[in-house]
């Protein structure tokens, strides 16, 4: 499944619950609340910093079931690259509201990783549950 869609976070619901459909339509024993809190998680941090809050950029999304237990996920954004290591959760030690966004997609997922595009536009996140 694809879907494709502009960063207005008006639009995250409606790509929450198509996540989720498919999820439970193919996947019945997939934990399904991670894949959505690792995608929210995902999408916002792209409005935020790939996009810097512009709505009208481009967003990928590409769904794979790998078997009946497994989904491949890449999430495609054309924004902004910035290094790959600065991507990393920060210190839980350090309580304040905000900034565990990566914390909770690495624990939700069996398998993270960011990739920038060749194209020098955007960074592609591939997420395995």
């Amino acid at each position: 499944m694809n879907i494709t869609f502009f960063s207005n976070p008006k639009e995250l619901r409606k790509v929450r619950l198509e996540v989720e459909i498919y999820c439970k339509s193919n996947l019945p024993n997939l934990d399904t609340s991670k894949v959505i809190l690792a995608m929210d998680e995902a999408l916002q941090n792209i409005i935020r910093h790939a996009y810097n809050m512009k709505i009208d950029k481009k967003i990928d999304i590409n769904i794979d079931t790998l078997d009946e237990t497994s989904l491949k996920l890449k999430i495609i954004d054309y924004g902004k690259q910035v290094p790959l290591d600065t991507i990393a959760p920060r210190n839980l030690e350090d309580v304040k509201p905000g900034g565990l966004g990566v914390y909770f997609i690495k624990k939700c997922s069996k398998f993270c990783e960011y990739k920038h595009n060749a194209n020098g536009l955007g960074t592609t996140l591939t997420l395995i549950f």
